[in-house]
């Protein structure tokens, strides 16, 4: 699996490529859209629902088709967010069991499962991943934790595949 990670933003790219320094299959480029043929973008939902349909769900990713023709790549990957619970004061918290797990983390991993899962059920498989950091609202240069949690998944997700 190959990642193009995007941002216009050079601080946040700067931190991304240090945390992916000695990561082979990983590139970055300073642009608003990966400049180089990718397979699928991985965006949030708040910006991939409406446009290429699906709901939000908790335990899996969600490849979308993109047949609107408008120049994003074919496949729109949707990652999950962790699951959550109404307390008895009627407020949403993260459920118990996965407040350890980094949001991060948790969308890397479960990303890179839908993505094998969707290439052992497809002709075309998906190689190159655009990981466009605006639209999963990572566009951060002091956020760190975020490109630790993907390259800990994609880490786990290449030594599984191996």
């Amino acid at each position: 699996m190959q990642l193009v990670i995007t941002s216009q933003n050079t601080g946040t790219l700067e931190t991304w490529r240090g945390v992916f320094s000695e990561f082979p299959g990983v590139t970055f480029q300073a642009a608003l859209r990966a400049e180089t043929p990718v397979d699928a973008v991985l965006m949030a939902g708040i910006f991939a629902f409406e446009r290429y349909g699906g709901r939000p769900e908790f335990d899996r990713a969600q490849i979308l088709e993109n047949h609107r023709g408008d120049g994003w790549p074919e496949l729109v990957i949707v990652p999950p967010s962790r699951p959550t619970v109404r307390n008895s004061e009627g407020e949403w918290s993260v459920r118990p069991e996965y407040a350890e797990i980094k949001p991060a983390y948790y969308a890397a991993s479960r990303t890179f499962q839908a993505v094998t899962e969707w290439n052992e059920g497809h002709e075309k498989p998906v190689v190159t991943i655009e990981i466009n950091l605006p639209l999963l609202d990572m566009d951060n240069p002091s956020d760190e934790s975020s490109a630790q949690s993907f390259r800990t998944a994609l880490a786990e997700h290449t030594r599984k595949s191996q």
